[in-house]
């Protein structure tokens, strides 16, 4: 008897529980016309169809897995993601995308410390022409001293509120950041005490541990807004509202102690230096090797002149550009997109300076094209 076949699907016309006969299914369940076998089975090749729908899948695969057109430290950008971008636009997306990582992992001053090296070099180079400019024309340390009793230098130790408000901001955002200000002053006027005020409403970072106290500071330390407005106050006297180019600033002077000549003296070298004529232009030959050895010492506020000039800048390319810390490298990719297609004003000029960075930057995130090692 021939091999039997269960159905247990319905069939029209057909018992649900009949068994048929592998001979007699054909008169129930139609068979396509297909001529007598002559030859052994095969089976027969794909449909179009199937063929079509097989190579999209490849194709897709095929997409998914672009290789990298360009890499910048571990960030990639496959072809068609600088599709329509030249050369330069590539290059330029890039350097910018070097910047990002850099940002995003706390490392602007490491990455890009041969800047802060080579403004170091700079200001010790100006004031070893100055020593030497007061060596040429005979002051020695007594007529140094003596200059410097006349208006010696103060370190103010200070404490403040500050509200971010950069003054690119639209005037909206600074007036609300100057309210704020205001209402910090009325709540010192009723007798709350500022460390506890700054605590709880300072936007600077750590103010809340520090409750707003800054390290003891001298002139160039702050800018000069932040400065004159320190200076001029009595110690535990609170300042009217400041605006810096951070935004806006309550302040508290805590102490004031007048600064030792030897501490000073870096500083009155370059002040007589200048009242004497010297430009403070490097010594004619002088060498960075040579300035070294000499043991010259660059005046603090210079330093600090020097670090706050790079925190500003770093600073506002970051803001310009969309890039923070903590930024994942999937954030900082989508960021540096966006970076290389703003048309802020603030966003080009920052582009601009990055391109001359190109060096370091390329140097910190090693930047390659296409299968280039």
């Amino acid at each position: 008897m021939g091999t039997q076949l269960q159905l247990t699907a319905g069939v029209p016309g057909v018992p649900r529980s009949s068994t048929l006969s592998a001979r007699d299914r054909g008169s129930i369940i139609p068979r396509p016309h297909c001529p007598p076998r002559t030859k052994p089975y095969h089976r027969p090749e794909a449909s179009l169809r199937q063929r079509l729908l097989t190579g999209l899948t490849l194709f897709a695969a095929a997409c998914s897995a672009e290789p990298a057109a360009m890499t910048i430290g571990d960030v990639t950008f496959t072809e068609s993601e600088l599709f329509g971008l030249s050369d330069s636009r590539r290059a330029q997306l890039a350097e910018i995308t070097a910047y990002g990582l850099a940002a995003s992992r706390d490392e602007l001053a490491l990455k890009l410390a041969p800047i802060v090296e080579a403004a170091m070099d700079a200001a010790l180079l100006t004031q070893f022409a100055a020593e030497r400019a007061l060596e040429a024309t005979g002051v020695d340390d007594e007529q140094l001293r003596a200059h410097y009793l006349t208006n010696p230098a103060l370190e103010l130790t200070v404490r403040h509120v500050l509200f971010f408000s950069e003054r690119w901001r639209p005037a909206s955002h600074r007036e609300a950041a100057r309210e704020k200000a205001d209402a910090a002053i009325a709540r010192l006027g009723a007798g709350e005490g500022f460390p506890e005020v700054a605590a709880e409403l300072s936007e600077e970072p750590g103010a809340e541990g520090r409750q707003g106290l800054l390290q003891p500071g001298r002139e160039g330390s702050w800018v000069s807004e932040f400065w004159t407005a320190a200076v001029a106050l009595e110690p535990g006297e609170i300042s009217a509202v400041t605006e810096t180019q951070y935004g806006f600033h309550v302040l508290r002077l805590e102490d004031r102690e007048i600064v030792s000549f030897e501490e000073a003296r870096p500083t009155v070298v370059a002040q007589v230096a200048a009242l004497i004529g010297s430009n403070g232009a490097p010594a004619a030959g002088a060498s960075i090797d040579e300035a070294r050895e000499s043991g010259t010492v660059v005046p603090q506020s210079d330093i600090a002149s020097v670090e706050r000039d790079f925190e500003d800048r770093t600073f506002r390319w970051s803001t310009a550009l969309g890039f923070a810390s903590g930024l994942t490298t999937a954030q900082v990719k989508e960021a540096a997109r966006s970076a290389l297609g703003a048309t802020e004003q603030l966003a080009t000029i920052a582009r601009g300076e990055l391109r001359e960075l190109a060096p370091l930057l390329q140097t910190a995130y090693p930047i390659t094209f296409g299968g280039e090692g």
